[in-house]
């Protein structure tokens, strides 16, 4: 698609949609190219198939380009270990302190960390050779991993410094994020980067329904300490996988603007292609009135079922397979299907689980319900993500990948007062007044937000 074409359905005004960039203009050299090489997707699997097997073909498409594998695999390796970690962590404030808020203040404490680090990211990005700023993120996880491993083990830990570290991994993912996402249109070009992102979204999934439940075993034997030593091991590997890729220097021709300057570049032009920031809204709503369910499952599973690390492990890891099929659906998506109502859709789909996890809290009905929280959080986040890149020009891709991430930053307006409601009202009353606040605002944003519903 030429640059200056528009998405299906949207009008002609220049304020309408962000510019769709050509594959073209990201400079395409020959195979085996040492540096950044776009490897030849021209053909793409789908094309050559036909019935069950084009779809299917279709839907892991990008996985046929080697560099986009090493970065998956890499990305799936690291994911694991945050997986572990994050079910680790909130299992081990909620053992050390038994309140709901402080395991809330725990797990976003990285968000502020995020938020900050998302306004230099972008800019950063930009400016410094992109394998190096995932690797230096890979380092920094093996580090602060093996530091709380080592306070577990010689007992000198306290929730305090599980705060200290999960504002340092803040920093790190503010980093890490917009550096891999602005790699992949770089390797798979542009017509396969909505496919790649799903796919990525579709990786989480998996290790989200798989780690959780390991985590959660080896919690019982190996030990919090285990588990952290285990979330460096795998970090580790990533760090081998990614090392494996060519080096993605930045453009010596892009402009060079102070990062206060050039953030608010970034600003402004989400802020003049009205689609690009609808996206951006409805993501960030999303995030803050659903993720504080995600972030709160080991203390809501504990208090509403009594159970122990293991069917908290299985509850995410069963949240991670309705992921991991709302992420695969949406990977076999292409321009012209009605992305955007997809994408609002996934809210009502939250909203739904909600309701019905409140309102039956028994633990088999808890685990249908996260099947339909999985796909409700790949729909928002995989589709959110491919949407927001697809959308924008590569010139500002870097900086609205870190703005897309500032959405993550905003977590505590939701989880900081919904783990206080909790602490007073309880966690089933709570979800319940949630689940009816994600869904009023659902409907307000599907009549408010015509160029989303229209996007195909």
């Amino acid at each position: 698609m030429a640059a200056s074409e528009r998405t299906t359905g949207q009008g002609a005004s220049s304020t309408d949609d962000a510019m769709r960039p050509n594959r073209e203009s990201l400079n395409p050299v020959p195979s085996g190219a040492p540096a950044t090489g776009v490897t030849d997707v021209s053909e793409p699997l789908s094309h050559r198939k036909s019935g069950a097997s084009r779809l299917l073909g279709r839907t892991f498409e990008s996985l046929s380009i080697r560099d986009y594998r090493l970065l998956w695999l890499s990305m799936m390796t690291g994911m694991s270990g945050t997986q572990m970690q994050m079910l680790a962590r909130g299992i081990l404030v909620y053992e050390i302190t038994g309140s709901y808020a402080l395991t809330g203040i725990v797990s976003v404490g990285f968000a502020p960390a995020l938020l900050i680090g998302s306004v230099l990211s972008g800019t950063i990005t930009e400016r410094i050779e992109r394998r190096t700023i995932i690797q230096a993120t890979q380092f920094g996880q093996v580090g602060i991993a093996m530091a709380i491993g080592l306070l577990i083990l010689t007992d000198l830990i306290v929730w305090q410094y599980i705060l200290v570290a999960s504002i340092l991994q803040g920093a790190v993912f503010a980093f890490m994020m917009p550096a891999r996402q602005v790699v992949i249109p770089k390797i798979v070009g542009m017509e396969l980067m909505s496919n790649a992102m799903s796919l990525n979204s579709a990786a989480m999934s998996f290790t989200s329904m798989v780690a959780p439940a390991v985590g959660g075993v080896l919690y019982g034997f190996i030990g919090a300490e285990g588990v952290y030593f285990l979330v460096a091991a795998l970090n580790v590997a990533a760090i081998g996988l990614t090392s494996l890729l060519p080096q993605f220097p930045p453009d010596p021709n892009a402009p060079r603007r102070s990062i206060l300057s050039n953030t608010a570049e970034g600003f402004a032009y989400v802020r003049r292609h009205r689609t690009l920031m609808s996206v951006i809204i409805f993501v960030a709503l999303g995030t803050i009135l659903s993720m504080p369910f995600r972030m709160l499952i080991p203390a809501i599973s504990s208090d509403i079922f009594d159970a122990s690390s293991f069917k908290t492990g299985v509850l995410v890891a069963v949240m991670g397979v309705g992921s991991l099929i709302g992420a695969l659906a949406i990977a076999a998506l292409r321009e012209g299907q009605k992305r955007g109502l997809v994408l609002m859709a996934s809210a009502f789909v939250s909203a739904f689980g909600l309701v019905v996890f409140a309102g039956l809290p028994f633990y088999w009905v808890g685990l249908i319900v996260m099947i339909f929280m999985g796909v409700g959080e790949s729909g928002r986040f995989a589709l959110g993500q491919a949407l927001s890149m697809e959308l924008t020009d590569d010139e500002h891709r870097a900086r609205v990948a870190s703005l897309f991430q500032m959405t993550f930053g905003l977590m505590p307006l939701g989880i900081l007062p919904v783990s206080l409601a909790m602490e007073l009202y309880g966690a089933e009353k709570t979800l319940f007044v949630l689940a009816l606040i994600l869904f009023a605002v659902s409907v307000i944003s599907v009549v408010m937000m015509k160029q989303l519903r229209k996007l195909g």
